[in-house]
């Protein structure tokens, strides 16, 4: 995902070209976005305050409950002002107040080298001055697909590091991530083809093995990953939860079952990254940036399925920072439930030549794709309905709905 950085600033100077952004009225009935960004600190720290750490999960029903607050997550802000791993002093304890004004509790970026004392330092100054606040901070590890030369995997290392952090900054060092780690490679010089495969090969699990338990780890997944039955085999146990993203984001009709099959399956807690930008994956196939409802419908669904959400790049978007101020207004829930059917519907009511001249795609293989990886969805979860309460107690199932995501039926 990060590796698209400087693709995802052009696309989304490109949305608020070619989409005119139209914000909801608020329910205060006021819509200047100025106000959006006028969140007040202290009531953001007494919502943290009265509402439950929302890694507790309900057991039975996979899902958190009412009073849980859903966590915010900024994955690599594109606002240079809210880079905090490039500011320094005062203008980056600004940044971070800045950021937690609007409702943010975790930040999110990438490391490279371990070994790099120019970057290192840097960590180390941005976790200084976030250890006096409440903001998380979670490090990004390239997986191959993503990585240059320069790019560290001595994942010994890497745990040994991470550990040390913990030590010095427990307040405020979270743990990592590993980007794309059920993803596969487009890389020509690597001979591998899954990120997974180089997992196995480089023996990470055995690093992990030495992971501190106030190191978390959440690996990126992708409900259409590759061998998401070797991240529940052999890497369950070494995770704290997982970041899951979907390659189909465009597609949102089968989101509430995907979220569903992967709690059942994981039964961690899932932070999902929602795309209020284009993605270089997309923009090369000629689609148009994600519509106000489709990212209204996307939030609407994953703030009621998982227990946080990621940002990725565009946090300033107004319809985000609009989000972010009505997490807990009624009148605007149902304004986004609204857009979340209307989207449904959309979809529902599509073809691939429709889709064509709506999307300005260049060729519709994303959205056949995307289409199959639904049918599969549908399929698994309609399988995993079906199963009696005894069934799902026993472990079998996991591998035959996985067989059914994994496989072409």
């Amino acid at each position: 995902m990060y590796s698209e950085g400087n693709n995802t600033f052009v696309f989304s100077i490109l949305e608020f070209i070619i989409n005119k952004v139209q914000l909801l009225s608020l329910p205060n009935d006021t819509d200047n976005y100025a106000l959006l960004q006028n969140i007040n600190a202290e009531n953001v720290i007494k919502n943290l305050n009265t509402k439950k750490k929302i890694i507790s999960i309900n057991k039975n029903s996979h899902h958190h409950d009412a009073d849980e607050y859903i966590s915010m997550g900024a994955w690599v802000p594109l606002n240079n002002s809210l880079i905090l791993q490039q500011l320094k002093g005062e203008v980056q304890k600004n940044a971070i107040k800045t950021l937690q004004n609007q409702g943010f509790h975790e930040y999110y970026f990438a490391m490279n080298n371990f070994e790099d004392t120019e970057s290192t330092k840097l960590t180390e100054e941005l976790l200084k001055s976030t250890e006096e606040t409440n903001l998380k901070i979670i490090i990004i590890l390239r997986p191959p697909s993503e990585g240059n030369s320069d790019t560290n995997y001595d994942w010994k290392g890497w745990i040994k590091y991470f550990n040390a952090l913990e030590k010095k900054y427990p307040k405020s060092f979270e743990g990592f991530t590993i980007d794309d780690f059920n993803w596969i490679s487009t890389k020509e010089d690597t001979k591998f083809k899954n990120n997974l495969d180089f997992m196995e090969y480089s023996k990470l699990i055995k690093a992990l093995d030495d992971k501190d338990n106030d190191v978390k780890f959440y690996p990126t997944i992708y409900f259409e990953g590759r061998k998401t039955d070797i991240v529940d085999t052999k890497y369950d146990d070494y995770t704290d939860g997982f970041i899951v993203a979907s390659g189909c984001y465009y597609n949102v009709s089968t989101l509430k079952k995907e979220f569903t099959i992967f709690r059942e399956i994981f039964e961690k807690s899932i932070r999902y990254v929602v795309y209020p930008t284009i993605t270089y994956n997309y923009s090369r196939q000629g689609y148009n940036p994600p519509t106000d409802q489709l990212i209204q419908a996307t939030l609407s669904i994953a703030s009621d399925s998982a227990d946080g959400l990621i940002i990725f790049r565009d946090t300033d978007k107004p319809v985000i920072q609009e989000y972010l101020v009505n997490q807990d207004n009624k009148k605007y829930l149902g304004k986004i439930t609204k857009m979340k059917e209307l989207q449904i519907n959309d979809e529902k009511m599509m073809t691939t030549a429709n889709l064509k001249k709506l999307l300005n795609l260049q060729d519709a293989e994303q959205y056949v794709n995307c289409q199959k990886w639904s049918n599969r969805f549908n399929k698994a979860y309609d399988e995993w309905k079906e199963l009696s309460q005894k069934e799902k107690e026993n472990d079998k199932w996991k591998k035959e709905i996985l067989q059914i995501i994994k496989k072409d039926k």
